[in-house]
């Protein structure tokens, strides 16, 4: 079953996050809140932008097991519709510490990027978190674009 919430800002950042950086200690500040059971799972999180980079949301999609979560573009890309998000920042962790992608990451993102090109809303990152870093797709010229 997928969980879908959206986290609850204190304030809207007035900063662009168009820097993968940015949204790495963004969303590892988010699963660092989280119980300690919590964070040794996998989750999945996409930030709605604006056209300037700026934040709408932050949706938390799903939490999975220890090696994996699912990822349905229909739950990826529901708040964006909604919200009106110019584009989306994909977000998962791996609570291994490895933060190379995965074939399945690869298959993954490939398809989120095709489904936002079907809904005119651009997959402009997917960023893979750890505790020992992160991986983007787009810094590494592997978006599927």
């Amino acid at each position: 079953m997928a969980l879908q919430m959206i986290i609850e800002l204190k304030e809207k950042p007035k900063i662009s996050i168009g820097c993968s950086k940015l949204v790495y200690r963004l969303i590892w500040n988010v699963i660092q809140s989280m119980q300690p059971f919590d964070q040794d799972k996998e989750h999945l999180f996409a930030i709605g932008v604006n056209r300037a980079f700026r934040i709408l949301y932050i949706d938390w999609i799903s939490m999975g097991s220890v090696s994996g979560t699912v990822a349905e573009p229909r739950e990826v890309f529901r708040t964006a519709v909604l919200q009106g998000a110019s584009a989306l920042i994909l977000v998962h962790s791996h609570p291994s510490g490895n933060f190379q992608p995965s074939n399945e990451d690869k298959k993954v993102t490939k398809t989120m990027v095709n489904s936002g090109k079907i809904l005119h809303i651009n997959v402009v990152d997917h960023v893979i978190v750890s505790c020992e870093g992160y991986y983007s797709f787009a810094d590494e010229g592997e978006l599927y674009c």
